[in-house]
């Protein structure tokens, strides 16, 4: 999750060819080159292209232990080498500090009798090492076997029997399924899994067989963290049903950390729940005084399920010393406490100023993440991928919603430092959030209207050729036509939430030829991987100016105090993140109407990133 990058080992002393190297890897030592000793696969044959076979166990150690043997089920070299590198690496930097028994014990325990489980984690591995790889022939490789095992996890799922019980396999599946969206950035496929997910979830009764005790204690917890991946996105999963949960009261005192976060994701799940079905109430002048009742009621219960959450937390972590390599992890549940608190208490609210009441909490928001980052040393970086949502959404959240002009430029600060360079948390990246936040921040404290002979601005009507989006699903190209139409046929009534309709999901997953013939074009084509395009200016660079450059002026009382020099009717109600394509990606704002207007003034942008 957020592991220090290795040191690459020391060099060997003495001239070269003055000892034999007995140690190397197979390959080398049949070429009768030196090999630099990676594990599991040397540096050598990796950047050559050449395929690594390992290392001969040698004589005088005895041999690593695993927990599975990677032979049987495997029919290629390639295989093996996916699954030692999940096993080794992938499995480690999914779990975190938190999740070892998870991806590192559920998943690859089911891998041994589950084709679909064991194909899906070849696809996963081969995936996240191409992600750590800058070399394009490289990714193509290893993308072009990637998407061959996806499309033989789906063909095992397809052909996977129905049990009389209830099975983890199409549940497990559906989450490596996730991860596989994730790491090739594809969202629309990554939330119709997600939701499809969550509505398995909801159609499961209450037993007490093992499989729906591994259910409620591996599975579930994983999808209800999920959550922050979807509704964030615009989507709207199946609540999880109360029986799944393992508690219906929070406790006084958890017993683990893990239960520490699962209560938090549980509640925030709610929190998330609540504040989308809030929304069209909210705005609907015709609502039911009845309706706005219940919502009240359910806001309060949720604020003193969260103070109880933050007492119990609190016991937790104070009667016993943490490890250093959990304290990121505690930050992260910290973050999103936080996070959910100003969610929640803002959720019946249709003005942007009641934001301005949560300084102190968008304060910590920017302490605890520049903490996380600063554990890592300037000169290395986080892990490229996580599969979790963690620091990048409050984050940007915190520019795009904290009018404090010093604490919004120091979250936009965070989204730049070099550890955080290409740093992806499933479909958020770190780089397109900075570029989004600086131009909210422009819009909003610009002294004239929507300037837009900027450098890192688009006319908003001359659509880049979504080369990416050629061979993808309907739904991906009916949601790249929802947010690059022209904004003037956007519609929507003040009566409304700020925002669009979502595309109705599909829940037919690609066949595996639509997979191996769409899906290496779309990741050499994903926002993972942009078109360097020259910016004179970068918009980033001249947001951040602003701290050094404020005046006395801009400096005084009137600025650094609500309302912070940005009236309601500046301010940014929604920001839509649309599809990426062609070095940049679109975004929609929407601010209030104009003297007169019934309708959400609606603008639209293509970003360059």
């Amino acid at each position: 999750m957020y592991s220090i990058p290795s040191q690459s080992p020391p060099k060997a002393s003495g001239r070269k060819g003055s000892k034999k190297v007995r140690t190397g890897c197979i390959t080398c030592k049949i070429r009768k080159v030196k090999c630099d000793e990676g594990k599991p696969y040397c540096l050598r044959c990796i950047k050559t292209g050449r395929q690594c076979d390992g290392y001969r166990p040698s004589p005088n150690s005895s041999p690593e232990p695993t927990s599975l043997s990677p032979a049987p089920g495997f029919d290629s070299p390639q295989e093996v080498r996916a699954f030692d590198h999940y096993r080794l690496r992938t499995a480690k930097v999914l779990s975190g500090p938190i999740d070892a028994n998870f991806w590192g014990g559920v998943v690859l325990k089911m891998s041994s009798t589950e084709p679909a489980v064991r194909h899906a984690i070849l696809a996963i591995s081969s995936l996240h090492e191409a992600v750590q790889f800058k070399n394009r022939s490289l990714r193509e490789i290893d993308t072009r076997f990637a998407f061959k095992e996806y499309g033989n996890a789906i063909t095992s799922l397809r052909n996977w029997g129905q049990r009389s019980e209830p099975s983890v396999v199409p549940l497990l599946v559906c989450v490596l399924f996730i991860c596989v969206e994730f790491l090739i950035d594809r969202d629309t496929a990554a939330q119709m899994h997600i939701c499809q997910g969550r509505q398995i979830l909801s159609t499961l009764g209450d037993g007490r067989s093992p499989a729906m005790e591994m259910i409620k204690h591996s599975l579930v917890p994983v999808y209800a963290r999920l959550s922050l991946s979807s509704f964030l996105f615009g989507s709207r999963p199946a609540p999880i049903p109360a029986h799944l949960r393992s508690w219906s009261e929070m406790p006084a005192v958890f017993a683990t950390i893990e239960e520490a976060r699962y209560a938090l994701y549980l509640l925030l799940d709610d929190a998330l729940q609540f504040s989308t079905s809030a929304r069209a109430p909210i705005y609907n002048p015709n609502a039911e005084p009845e309706e706005i009742r219940k919502l009240q009621n359910e806001q309060h219960r949720l604020l003193s399920q969260l103070s109880r959450w933050h007492a119990a937390f609190t016991v937790t972590t104070s009667m016993s010393p943490q490890s250093p390599s959990l304290e990121n992890s505690l930050n992260v549940l910290r973050i999103y406490h936080q996070s959910t608190l100003i969610w929640v208490s803002t959720a019946l609210d249709t003005g942007e100023a009641k934001l301005d009441q949560f300084i102190p909490n968008f304060a910590n928001i920017i302490t605890l993440a520049s903490t996380i980052i600063s554990s890592v040393p300037s000169n290395a970086k986080l892990e490229p991928f996580s599969f979790e949502t963690e620091i990048i959404p409050p984050v940007y959240w915190t520019a795009i919603k904290c009018r404090h002009p010093l604490l919004r430029r120091a979250a936009l600060k965070l989204l730049t430092r070099n550890q955080m360079r290409n740093r992806r948390e499933n479909l958020w990246h770190a780089r397109e959030t900075a570029v989004i936040a600086a131009r909210s921040i422009e819009i909003e404290e610009s002294e004239f209207d929507y300037p837009l002979d900027l450098d890192f601005a688009m006319d908003p009507f001359i659509a880049p050729s979504p080369s990416g989006l050629s061979e993808v699903s309907a739904e991906a190209n009916a949601a790249f036509d929802l947010f690059t139409c022209d904004p003037k046929k956007i519609k929507v009534d003040i009566s409304k939430p700020p925002s669009l309709p979502p595309p109705p999901p599909s829940f037919s997953d690609p066949t595996p030829e639509e997979i191996l013939s769409g899906s290496p074009c779309s990741l050499a084509s994903s926002r993972s991987s942009p078109t360097p395009t020259p910016e004179p200016v970068s918009p980033i660079s001249a947001a951040l100016e602003g701290i050094q450059h404020l005046d006395s002026a801009a400096l005084k009382s009137a600025r650094l105090e609500s309302p912070y020099g940005v009236s309601e009717s500046r301010r940014i109600k929604n920001a839509l993140i649309g599809p990426a394509d062609d070095g940049g990606i679109w975004v929609t704002f929407f601010r209030d109407p104009g003297p007169g207007e019934t309708s959400w003034k609606v603008t639209r942008e293509f970003l360059r990133c």
